[in-house]
């Protein structure tokens, strides 16, 4: 089935992609299904932008009669944000106020309580903010998330699940988390997180409170070929015409990241009306440094003179054997100790990972920024 002739822009990027705007990864699709249907506990590894939450809610809404319950914790800080976070998704899935107030009603220890926004009619709910940052409120949070999943395919996705570690009694929350989970075995829950390094870290290190608690599932970069068919069925649609060269050179400016190439896309559609050409693709990018361009010049603002010049090194050649010589002369760097030090600090930052021995950057568009910069 053909898609039909489109007017609007057919690229989405930054959100959950649905639909059309949604390319298959019939693999993995087949892989998660299988493991949710069993009730299996799966987390999911992938950098920023691989499209993780995307794969996961297309598989549950391929799934007849299962719902997705989704809690966002990226960024939290405190047990508080933790709780807040799990209660807010209950309240977005459950948008009933008598079912919200039941769910509610299993924490007593945070003595919630609902409000109703007399001009919109909406709810919301109340915690007792010094109960809500007990360590052991998490276990009151999770036992509701088993209350409202109790009798029904519901699939639980504790998404950037790796921000956990911020926690200041992060070890005591996560066994306490893992403590209450391994007894919902007919629930199946979803890890998903951008950071490898430390996902890796909460269920591959035998020291951990999830180790071993989930089986692991990689999301990396889409078939080329089924990528860039997809890309040029959706430019076709738009009366836009793309020759397989020029689909090429859009993945390779991106380096195959699926939310940069469908973000590079939707700006390509924006500078264009016909055919679409190389010079299209760097017109596209400048639209892009437009958008985030003062974003970029405070992320350069941020960093010391050494870890500038070792973001700059590895934008210009590269991010393997940063403590060579060769590396270190070129980048200007006086010793391989300095570089070590702001390498980790770049990590932090979450500017660059690291993946099989290579740093690389978080985002291409930065990187494309850096090397067009007169430095």
């Amino acid at each position: 089935m053909k898609d039909k002739p489109l007017d609007s822009n057919p690229f989405r990027y930054g959100c959950v992609v649905e639909d059309s705007f949604y390319c298959p990864r019939p693999a993995l699709e087949r892989q998660l299904a299988g493991f949710i249907r069993s009730g299996q506990n799966v987390v999911i590894h992938g950098e920023r932008r691989m499209g993780k939450t995307s794969l996961v809610n297309a598989v549950v809404r391929g799934m007849r009669g299962w719902r997705m319950l989704y809690v966002d914790l990226l960024h939290v800080q405190t047990v508080g944000d933790v709780c807040r976070r799990i209660v807010s998704a209950v309240r977005n899935l459950e948008r009933k106020a008598s079912v919200f107030e039941k769910a509610l009603k299993l924490l007593p220890r945070l003595r919630p309580v609902m409000k109703i926004d007399p001009a919109t009619g909406e709810f919301g709910f109340g915690l007792d903010a010094r109960a809500a940052e007990d360590p052991y409120a998490v276990e009151e949070v999770i036992d509701m998330l088993a209350g409202v999943a109790a009798g029904g395919r519901t699939v639980i996705v504790l998404d950037e699940f790796q921000d956990i570690c911020n926690l200041p009694d992060a070890q005591t929350v996560l066994a306490l988390m893992r403590g209450r989970i391994q007894f919902q075995g007919d629930i199946p829950y979803v890890f998903t997180g951008s950071v490898r390094k430390r996902m890796v870290e909460l269920f591959d290190n035998p020291d951990s409170a999830f180790y071993k608690s989930a089986l692991t599932l990689c999301v990396g970069e889409i078939d080329r070929d089924s990528f860039a068919k997809f890309l040029r069925r959706r430019f076709e649609n738009g009366h836009r015409r793309v020759s397989d060269e020029t689909v090429g050179t859009i993945m390779d400016t991106v380096a195959d990241v699926p939310g940069d190439v469908q973000q590079l896309c939707e700006a390509i559609w924006g500078v264009t009306s016909g055919d679409v050409g190389a010079k299209d693709i760097e017109a596209a990018l400048q639209v892009v440094f437009m958008r985030e361009g003062d974003k970029f010049e405070s992320f350069c603002e941020r960093l010391s003179p050494v870890q500038f010049k070792l973001l700059l090194g590895i934008a210009r050649i590269g991010g393997r054997e940063i403590q060579s010589r060769a590396f270190l002369d070129a980048a200007g760097i006086g010793n391989a100790a300095s570089a070590r030090k702001a390498a980790i600090r770049l990590c932090e930052l979450r500017y660059v990972y690291l993946f099989r021995g290579e740093y690389r950057f978080s985002s291409m568009f930065f990187k494309a920024w850096l090397l067009r910069r007169d430095y």
